[in-house]
C-alpha cells in the first residue's frame, strides 16, 4: 500500500467527519501530518445595491471552532501521541474549491473526508462538497458515510 505523507481531512465535527478522522489516523504512521481542515461559512445576505454584508461575529466563530478543535487534538494526541495531526481554519464560501485549492497547494497526498450521501432533491439542491472535491482532486481522495 501507497505511504501518505500529508492527509488532509476536512473536518466539520459531524459524525461523518469523525468517521473519516478515523479512517485518515488508519491510512497514516508516523511520518504522516494530517491536517484537520475546519472551514467556516459566514452568513451574509446582499443588498438591492449589489454589497455584500458578512456576520460581524466571525472572530467569536473562530476561536469558539478553534477552542474545540484544540479540545479535540488534545483527546486524539492522548491516543496517538505518536502522530503529527494539526488543524487549520479558514472562512470561505465554496468549502469544495477550498479544499481541492489547499490540496494542490500544499501537496497533500490524500484527501479523507465525510460525506453525507444526500440524493434527490437534497443533493440537487445542497450541492455536494465531496463530489466536486472528487472531480477537483489531484490525489486520491477517500469518502467515508456514517452508517
Amino acid at each position: 500500500m501507497k505511504k501518505f505523507s500529508k492527509i488532509l481531512c476536512p473536518y466539520d465535527f459531524s459524525k461523518n467527519a469523525e468517521e473519516s478522522l478515523l479512517f485518515a489516523l488508519k491510512m497514516a504512521d508516523n511520518d504522516t501530518e494530517i491536517t484537520l481542515l475546519h472551514i467556516i461559512q459566514l452568513p451574509y445576505f446582499i443588498d438591492p445595491n449589489g454589497f455584500t454584508y458578512y456576520d460581524v461575529k466571525s472572530d467569536e466563530i473562530r476561536k469558539t471552532t478553534e477552542d474545540a478543535l484544540e479540545q479535540k487534538l488534545k483527546a486524539i494526541r492522548s491516543l496517538y501521541p505518536e502522530y503529527n495531526i494539526v488543524y487549520k481554519i479558514e472562512l470561505d464560501n465554496d468549502p469544495a474549491e477550498f479544499i481541492v485549492n489547499t490540496q494542490k497547494k500544499d501537496g497533500f497526498d490524500l484527501i479523507v473526508m465525510g460525506t453525507h450521501g444526500r440524493k434527490g432533491l437534497g443533493r440537487l439542491l445542497m450541492g455536494s462538497v465531496a463530489e466536486s472535491v472528487l472531480r477537483g482532486a489531484t490525489c486520491p481522495v477517500l469518502t467515508i458515510k456514517h452508517v
